[in-house]
């Protein structure tokens, strides 16, 4: 079998999967960020994370040549590598998915044409319709807590106490708004740093360059600069929120995905709705135009109408309503999501495991 056909196989089988593109542009994006060297030794790598020692035992090589190959993969943002836990001295390696993997982990690729071959798979395969059916890949928290109807909220819910969670913060550009910037009149003019990585993935951000180190306080910041101008604040599906971003609706693919792939997906996008005091409002109209994702227009009586369907419950809305007629209620039966990255990536790749022998 082709190098980049076993390659293809073996990206499926990983969280969301890596869909077939009808325009053959799946083989053409791998093509442009992974070498036939980068391939083969890709799918020689075990499931789960392995050392350098690991991998030369598997493959018949010697440890150093093990870690030159694994160590060319992290530096081509191709796996993910982080520090063993019980020996910091170490390296240990993983395959990851193309969301979240090697597709944000171009951020310093200086080619452009990965960029285009990237922007033609997503609209020429399934992947958007297989994230929609199943547990959202992001999730929408509250910009505050004081959004929300009594201020309560879960702890995996609340901003300040997410990254609270976290020692070590990086933030990179935002590989959504990269991808914008190959399409013709691109209207997102929002800033391109914003992804927030923590942690072990703030670690391996630093150290390859993709990324550059930030406080708690800096990220906080970056976070919240979007209540001024429409951003929301989207963390990666766990409670340990390993990834957080600052998404907008003109330059996110997340956003894009809500709004245009409707599936299961959207009712867990977030556990809030938005709800307005009828005796409060005064008809201004500044909360729907605060809203940039539909969930909130002027109606033809001059009162504002709720759209549930596009609410994200981010309560950038709330934020604009100086009657304080404006504000979020917890969804009836709430999701609770899983504990870290690596047990939702497990749960996203068991729903598509159906859709694994595609290739055939």
């Amino acid at each position: 079998m082709n190098v980049y056909t076993q390659l293809l196989h073996r990206l499926d089988e990983l969280s969301f999967g890596f869909p077939k593109s009808f325009l053959g542009m799946d083989r053409l994006f791998v093509k442009s960020i992974f070498s036939k060297e980068d391939a083969r030794d890709f799918v020689n790598m075990a499931p789960g994370f392995q050392t350098a020692a690991m991998y030369a035992a598997k493959n018949g090589l010697t440890e150093a040549e093990a870690s030159a190959r694994l160590e060319r993969m992290v530096s081509r943002g191709e796996i993910y590598r982080r520090h063993c836990r019980d020996n910091y001295e170490v390296y240990e390696y993983e395959q990851h998915p193309f969301v979240m993997g090697f597709m944000e982990w171009q951020v310093k690729n200086p080619k452009r044409k990965w960029l285009y071959y990237l922007s033609g798979y997503i609209i020429s395969s399934k992947i958007g319709s297989r994230m929609s059916q199943t547990m959202p890949f992001y999730r929408t928290i509250p910009m505050h807590k004081e959004f929300v109807e009594g201020s309560v909220v879960a702890p995996y819910e609340d901003l300040e106490e997410i990254l609270n969670r976290h020692t070590r913060f990086s933030v990179a550009n935002c590989i959504c708004r990269m991808l914008d910037k190959v399409k013709p009149n691109n209207p997102c003019h929002h800033p391109l740093e914003t992804c927030i990585e923590t942690d072990d993935y703030a670690t391996f951000f630093i150290e390859t360059g993709m990324g550059r180190e930030i406080t708690r306080e800096e990220a906080l910041a970056i976070l919240r600069e979007g209540e001024k101008d429409g951003r929301v604040v989207n963390v990666s599906n766990s409670k340990d929120g390993e990834n957080l971003c600052s998404c907008c609706e003109c330059g996110c693919g997340m956003m894009f995905l809500k709004t245009h792939y409707p599936g299961p997906s959207k009712d867990l996008w977030s556990n809030y709705y938005v709800d307005i005091d009828r005796d409060r409002c005064v008809g201004c109209g500044l909360c729907a135009k605060k809203c940039t994702f539909g969930g909130l227009a002027m109606g033809d009586d001059g009162r504002v109408a709720i759209n549930l369907e596009k609410c994200l419950g981010c309560g950038l809305c709330v934020s604009s309503c100086s009657q304080k007629a404006v504000r979020l209620r917890k969804k009836e039966n709430p999701y609770e999501p899983p504990e870290d990255y690596g047990e939702a990536m497990e749960i996203w790749g068991k729903i598509t495991k159906k859709d694994y022998k595609h290739f055939k």
